[in-house]
């Protein structure tokens, strides 16, 4: 099981965007965040280049949250966000939402689970890289292509740990460092094909509760439980599928 490493520099070095000062604004009737999201209720939020929700906020947005392309939106910090819509992001942004013990804030020091609430769906179109880690996301979470590319150094992990998803979690034509769903309940489907990632232990599907069906195909190295079981107590690691496994996770269910 992967941490992250230095994943927010590099996202920022690869995008190319900057200016972590500034605080949202309003325009017609939404806000872009240029910079700091402080504490407070918007409406929609757009982010055009770079947002931070700084550590200590407590952000409510009453619609959607937009990454614009090649965009950066961080919440991995010791914040609170609760998005009463839809987050989405298009191709080459960077989507971080949540930290916890398993996958530290910013900071290095490790979150609270279940802080930042979604209850909408998350939808990741080609983005260069994304970390949900302690969300719960009442919808789907979806993502399709993108990716920093698979070498493994630098070391760019697209993480899904410790979520709760009411609906379906559904990743495909991923390239990445590394890739992983550990520990997350989904309510529906699981399905995972096309992913190739340049760490051997990438692809590791470990401990998830999963409602329905798991499902993956294409996914090379192949899916794993990997070193997330390393110390582990005996029996942990295969996941609870209420429906069935299929595929190559076919082997990691209980």
């Amino acid at each position: 099981m992967k941490a992250r490493h230095g994943i927010i520099v590099a996202a920022i070095a690869t995008l190319g965007v900057n200016g972590l000062t500034g605080v949202a604004q309003a325009a017609s009737g939404s806000y872009t965040c240029d910079g700091l999201l402080a504490s407070g209720t918007y409406t929609n939020v757009s982010v055009p280049a770079s947002c931070t929700v700084p550590d200590g906020a407590d952000v409510t947005v009453t619609r959607n949250v937009t990454v614009a392309a090649g965009a950066m939106f961080d919440a991995s910090t010791h914040s609170t966000l609760t998005v009463w819509g839809n987050v989405s992001a298009g191709p080459g942004a960077f989507v971080a939402l949540g930290c916890t013990g398993a996958h530290p804030c910013d900071d290095g020091v490790p979150g609270e689970i279940g802080a930042d609430t979604i209850h909408g769906n998350v939808t990741l179109d080609h983005v260069f890289d994304a970390a949900i880690n302690g969300v719960t996301i009442d919808g789907n979470l979806t993502s399709a292509g993108g990716g920093p590319g698979v070498p493994a150094d630098p070391f760019i992990p697209f993480s899904i740990k410790d979520d709760t998803v009411g609906g379906n979690i559904s990743v495909s034509g991923l390239r990445a460092s590394w890739f992983g769903v550990i520990r997350t309940t989904v309510g529906g489907n699981v399905t995972l094909s096309d992913i190739i990632t340049g760490d051997p232990d990438g692809n590791e599907i470990v401990a998830d509760t999963i409602g329905r069906n798991l499902v993956c195909h294409g996914l090379s190295p192949a899916p794993q439980l990997g070193d997330a079981v390393e110390g582990a107590p005996p029996g942990y690691g295969p996941s609870d599928v209420g429906g069935k496994a299929i595929g190559q996770c076919a082997e990691l269910a209980r």
